[in-house]
């Protein structure tokens, strides 16, 4: 019993820890980028180059990337269970947005919705999954929840800016053509050859900091003041990081006890819940820029819940310590 309590205070302190550090990171790479934009005048054009590049070209490597590794069928059963349980997380979070922000008028939420479901849970996640639970397989178990995140942003979250789905579009879409392609990767007794895979690796790593390069941007091009931005932001920080954690908390739980015959299943569970509760992911500022909508208050919203995950992520990794 004293090992848990220890081990725990250690996870709680080295992810408070890696959460203040990828933040101090993220901080950084925006101001970079603020600069920058502000040194070469930059505008939309610009935007839709860096946001076009980020999703269309740099994500799809960082999938096909991290699929390249050799096969294990345990490995494979338990992404498949951590699937199943992000695909519940994902549908709860949706439910969630659309309860949350029924249209009212001409009044537009879909920045609101985007912003509810989907997370930051590459850059923050993958960190912070790594530093808790080092030399395991967290790494591998979060692919699935970005599978599912990148399934659902370009049906959901496309229907959402767009009002409508294109299912060619979707089949089209380099993340869904690098996704299917990951997992034949896996599956298949092959790995990449170096030169292939190095280059792989290199695109990949910039996905941080393009990223971050387009939120400084974001700000960069702030045009002006809304006071409507103060009341939005408070009430989409409460659902992203309270009633989101609340809900994805009960479903986790769930799944650990219905699965607790599984070596890896407190690990899996860890997985969904950490990425789950991540700030609003940069794809939602990509889209914002992509599909014309309120670019300022995407990136608004993507660098609040950031400073608060600082604070709201070690104290639910503290909560769900006491249930697991």
């Amino acid at each position: 019993m004293r090992f848990a309590v220890v081990r725990t205070l250690q996870y709680n302190k080295s992810m408070y820890v890696l959460v203040i550090k990828q933040l101090a990171i993220m901080i950084l790479l925006a101001l970079c980028g603020f600069g920058v934009t502000k040194a070469f005048a930059f505008g939309q054009k610009e935007q839709q180059f860096v946001s076009k590049i980020l999703i269309y070209f740099i994500n799809p490597c960082l999938l096909v990337s991290r699929f390249n590794m050799d096969f294990d069928a345990e490995k494979l059963r338990n992404l498949g269970i951590v699937f199943v349980i992000a695909l519940v997380v994902h549908v709860a979070m949706i439910l969630i947005a659309e309860l949350s922000y029924r249209r009212a008028g001409a009044e537009d939420f879909s920045i609101d919705k985007l912003s509810v479901v989907f997370t930051n849970c590459a850059f923050i996640g993958i960190p912070l999954i790594d530093g808790v639970f080092p030399g395991s397989n967290g790494i591998f178990y979060l692919l699935a929840f970005i599978v599912l995140f990148n399934i659902f942003l370009w049906s959901y979250g496309y229907r959402s800016v767009c009002g409508k789905i294109n299912f060619l579009q979707i089949i089209k879409n380099p993340n869904i053509i690098a996704l299917l392609a990951g997992m034949l990767l896996f599956c298949a007794p092959l790995r990449l050859p170096e030169l292939i895979a190095s280059p792989l690796r290199m695109i990949a790593s910039m996905n941080t900091a393009m990223a971050m390069f387009l939120l400084g941007m974001l700000f960069a091009n702030f045009h002006g003041y809304n006071r409507s931005y103060i009341k939005k932001t408070a009430k989409l920080c409460m659902l992203r990081f309270v009633i989101t954690g609340v809900v994805t908390l009960a479903i986790v739980y769930a799944a650990f006890r219905i699965f607790s015959g599984i070596q890896d299943i407190r690990l899996m569970c860890y997985v969904v819940y950490i990425a789950a509760l991540c700030p609003v992911g940069m794809s939602v500022s990509s889209f914002a820029v992509l599909f014309n909508k309120d670019e300022s208050y995407s990136g608004l919203l993507v660098l609040v819940t950031s400073a608060l995950s600082v604070v709201a992520l070690p104290l639910a990794v503290a909560l769900a310590e006491r249930l697991f």
